[in-house]
């Protein structure tokens, strides 16, 4: 992977979930009905147009998103015991849902029916299909020459991936300062420490980090002679 710029294909499956599937605990995504901030925030901008409204719209966002995360979990407590399930996360801005581990049909038969409820997906185990991204799409030698070559392809671009690890101490990711990213209003990501990954391993490359494990540690997945509770 070169030293400048990262680009990654993300694959989201989503398995529609029907009751045969559950016949044990479960980590479902739960989709409702209602926009998330992302639409929230683009409907406000086009009915409000004048520049000195833009702070409400930043203000009012936040506290939609926080009305989003409070509804996930009254919706829950409304009803479902809270032996059957566990929330895992909600998720606010590109969607708006929460993904859960349920313990038996029965739970996921109430959450069909239930109102506000869009869609109910399962979380799912994908195999990854290379590690050698750039190279499988020809960005080496057809992109990155046309961009000032691998040294400065990228400059300045942020991109996030979604990926299975990372290794702050491979060469890929030597690098600067954050501060550049850091200190600008519109950078949201933040870098979180964790096993074998300190807070350090941010720099100019690697800007933010987070890691996810929730969901396989709720489904008995996460091994602790394998996996890390890091983004390592």
């Amino acid at each position: 992977m070169s030293s400048s710029i990262f680009t990654s294909i993300l694959f989201i499956s989503f398995v529609m979930i029907v009751d045969p599937l559950i016949a044990e605990a479960k980590v479902l995504i739960i989709l409702m009905d209602e926009e998330p901030v992302f639409s929230f925030k683009s409907n406000q901008a086009r009915s409000r147009k004048s520049n000195s409204t833009l702070q409400w719209i930043e203000e009012a966002s936040l506290a939609y998103k926080e009305r989003l995360r409070t509804s996930h979990d009254v919706f829950l407590e409304s009803l479902l015991q809270k032996d059957t399930y566990s929330k895992l996360y909600s998720y606010t801005h590109l969607l708006n849902g929460f993904a859960v581990n349920v313990q038996s049909k029965e739970v996921l038969r109430t959450l069909k029916n239930a109102t506000g409820v869009r869609a109910i997906h399962e979380d799912v185990k994908i195999e990854k299909f290379t590690t050698h991204t750039p190279r499988y799409l020809g960005i080496p030698t057809e992109v990155w020459p046309t961009l000032g070559g691998a040294e400065s392809s990228g400059e300045g671009v942020i991109i996030g991936f979604i990926d299975t690890g990372i290794n702050p101490l491979h060469p890929s990711f030597t690098g600067g300062s954050t501060a550049r990213f850091t200190n600008s209003s519109k950078f949201k990501g933040k870098c979180v420490a964790g096993e074998k990954f300190p807070s350090t391993a941010c720099n100019g490359k690697i800007v933010g980090a987070q890691y996810f494990a929730r969901a396989a540690i709720a489904a008995g997945d996460f091994n602790a002679t394998r996996d890390y509770a890091s983004p390592i």
